[in-house]
């Protein structure tokens, strides 16, 4: 068994883009279709360094073009990508481990 069989969701992935206006944030579509996995890893929610209050997840997926920053839209609920590692399984299988953030707005 190979772990893309545990992918089971499927996410869009946007990325920061330079905007005419420095005050405004824009995002468009980097990949269209990521599958993945997604669990918690916290309970329930909690402060970060901050002050912001959300709760953080584990996603699991292929290796691809993700930063620190972008985001993961999952339906309608939207995480923030906070770290990234990179593993290769026997010299064969290679897959990312991103902690993503959904903030308690």
């Amino acid at each position: 068994m190979a772990i893309e069989d545990f992918y089971n969701e499927t996410v869009v992935v946007n990325r920061l883009v330079a905007s005419d206006d420095d005050d405004t944030e824009s995002y468009e579509e980097h990949i269209a279709r990521l599958n993945c996995h997604i669990q918690p890893l916290e309970d329930s929610y909690a402060q970060d360094i901050e002050g912001n209050y959300g709760k953080e997840w584990l996603l699991m997926c292929g290796v691809v073009d993700i930063q620190e920053g972008d985001r993961i839209v999952n339906g309608t609920t939207e995480y923030r990508v906070t770290g990234i590692e990179s593993y290769t399984v026997q010299h064969v299988a290679k897959h990312m481990e991103l902690r993503i953030r959904l903030s308690n707005s």
